[in-house]
């Protein structure tokens, strides 16, 4: 696993809810009745309550730059702009009452409106912030579920990274049904960052574990229809479906509503269905239907990326186990 991948994925934790603009404007004392109307005090009030305008619309700005540049799916990114629209819309009617206040009086009742919008607003923000949170969140679960796959098919034991990857998720699901909810989940989302340390801990121990030989290669694909593992193998493949693997004696099953197979040694597999195979060593990967892939041919190499719809051969290995 790459030092500066798990990097990346911490540092996208760390900075979970970002400061937005300060609490809302207060109505009233700062605008006294009775005072004289001096247009220089007025105006650096007025200045300074569009400034707090102007801050609020680029922190929707930079929350729309980083969800239309990341890898949410579109549900979660379509959920998220459709916050952020009706946010705009809001500060385009709090920036409008400010902008046309032309006295005292009239900034002072401007602002009262706008602490009732500001209430809004501010919820919105927070949950904008909380769901790209959980959904950055829910990639880096993904990934680790992946680590633990790539792992397991290599020969290591996952159970604690499995039960880490299951305790963050058992939390993320109960974020995800309170941010529903409106709620606050700031103190859930330390707790879940916590749990996620805890998962990439046990990945990092297992990583320094992970050591393919140079001649093996590495295969990692989706597959939507059939397919033909022939080779001397170390294998997972999980999924729905039939699948046959012979010589039987090489597998170790896991029965239930989603198969599990480890393959050990020379074998050759074939399966009907949806799954999920991940190989090391020497051999040929064939898949019909639809899908995506991701090998390196011999260990030391770069991985090469495909999908296909309608069938696919992949060689990997660059010599004998």
């Amino acid at each position: 696993m790459s030092a500066r991948w798990m990097l990346v994925g911490l540092l996208v934790l760390a900075v979970l809810i970002p400061s937005v603009a300060g609490a809302a404007p207060q109505a009233g004392k700062e605008f006294p009745a009775g005072k004289p109307d001096f247009s220089k005090i007025f105006n650096e009030h007025k200045e300074r309550m569009m400034n707090w305008v102007q801050n609020c619309e680029r922190w929707l700005e930079r929350m729309q730059e980083k969800v239309n540049a990341s890898k949410l799916s579109e549900e979660s990114k379509l959920r998220i702009q459709e916050r952020i629209r009706n946010m705009e819309a809001n500060m385009e009617q709090i920036r409008a009452q400010i902008s046309n206040a032309n006295n005292y009086t009239e900034l002072r009742d401007a602002v009262r409106e706008v602490r009732t919008l500001w209430i809004n607003t501010s919820k919105e923000m927070r949950l904008v912030a909380y769901e790209n949170a959980i959904a950055q969140m829910d990639v880096i679960i993904a990934k680790l579920e992946e680590l633990a796959d790539r792992f397991e098919s290599y020969g290591l034991d996952t159970t604690q990274l499995r039960n880490a990857i299951n305790d963050a998720n058992s939390t993320l699901n109960e974020i995800k049904t309170k941010i529903a909810n409106g709620e606050d989940v700031s103190k859930d989302l330390r707790e879940l960052k916590k749990k996620i340390d805890a998962a990439f801990a046990e990945a990092k121990k297992l990583a320094r574990e992970y050591k393919p030989k140079p001649s093996n290669g590495i295969v990692m694909a989706n597959v939507s229809g059939s397919f033909e593992l022939n080779g001397t193998l170390n294998a997972l493949i999980k999924g729905k479906g039939n699948v046959t693997v012979n010589p039987e004696s090489s597998a170790s099953r896991a029965n239930g509503t989603v198969v599990a197979i480890v393959v050990r040694g020379n074998a050759s597999v074939s399966g009907e269905g949806d799954f999920k195979i991940i190989a090391h060593g020497n051999g040929t990967l064939t898949m019909n239907g639809t899908g995506n892939y991701s090998y390196k041919e011999c260990a030391d190499q770069k991985f090469k990326s495909g999908s296909f719809n309608e069938s696919v051969t992949i060689n990997f290995g660059c010599g004998q186990l």
